[in-house]
């Protein structure tokens, strides 16, 4: 009886040394300073994170050009290696080092700062270009370019070329309503403007651009019409006061804002979201 007492006593013991031990090694234990990439884009507009996948929690970081980007190290979640909170300031690129005040290692990543753009994704539509799984981009910028990309399924990425580039515009146009007290409703347009056939296909850039009017519908409960409204007044700076005076009330708790939009004169349709996401690939714009 005594040995059985004294050989559990020793097992209880030892059992204590392992844990101990075990603890003690995983409290050490020290993670390498990596990231997914060194290489980011981000959009002018707003604030943005860059994960750091692995590290040690206490980190330094220097930023080249300071008038392009500033960055904050984000430590407020106890789960992860932390992040790095990017702060636009002007469109650019610019070297930031990242150094594991532990390791003392340091990685450098190139961060370039674009335009600003929306993501017009398609879901659901009978057009023969703008057809499912298609991403049209508008782009802030001076010209108003917009870039055309297919979702590649099989992938579940956007492909990483487009298949055209064109140019767009917003347009507003006035409609009465049936019955002589009924409202005049602002409706708006977007027109994209890509070499097409007749039917609306993409076709060889040599052949002169084509105009093609998207209307908004707004009253039929699909499109989240304030929300999608003021996102193009926000992120494209279209200013259209008259249209928001006008725009129906629905309640837009959606996170992304559906859009619905039609072609006149024609049987197409288009259903859509409209969001900063998914991202432009990179090396696309300036």
């Amino acid at each position: 009886m005594k040995t059985k007492h004294l050989l559990g006593a020793l097992l209880s013991f030892l059992c204590t040394i392992f844990l101990f031990s075990y603890g003690n090694d995983d409290e050490k234990r020290i993670y390498p300073l990596s990231f997914e990439k060194e290489y980011y884009e981000r959009p002018l507009l707003g604030a943005a994170n860059i994960m750091i996948r692995g590290g040690n929690r206490d980190y330094t970081v220097t930023v080249e050009k300071t008038e392009i980007l500033s960055i904050d190290v984000d430590l407020s979640s106890s789960i992860g290696m932390g992040s790095l909170k990017i702060y636009p300031k002007k469109k650019g690129e610019t070297k930031v080092s990242v150094k594991d005040n532990i390791t003392n290692e340091t990685v450098d990543l190139k961060i370039k700062i674009t335009d600003v753009y929306l993501a017009y994704s398609i879901k659901e539509s009978n057009h023969p270009a703008l057809s499912n799984g298609t991403a049209i981009y508008l782009i802030n910028n001076e010209a108003k370019d917009c870039y055309f990309f297919r979702y590649i399924y099989a992938q579940h990425e956007l492909s990483p070329t487009p298949i055209a580039k064109g140019t767009y515009d917003f347009s507003v146009k006035l409609e009465n309503g049936s019955g002589n007290s009924s409202p005049t409703h602002a409706i708006p347009y977007l027109t994209l403007n890509y070499a097409s056939d007749e039917q609306g296909n993409f076709t060889d850039a040599s052949i002169p651009p084509t105009l093609h009017k998207l209307r908004f519908e707004l009253f039929d409960g699909v499109t989240n019409a304030n929300a999608v409204v003021n996102l193009i007044q926000r992120y494209l700076k279209v200013d259209w006061e008259q249209l928001i005076n006008n725009a129906p009330t629905r309640s837009d708790y959606l996170i992304i804002p559906s859009l619905k939009t039609t072609i006149d004169n024609t049987d197409y349709t288009i259903i859509g979201t409209l969001d900063t996401r998914p991202e432009i690939p990179e090396n696309i714009l300036e």
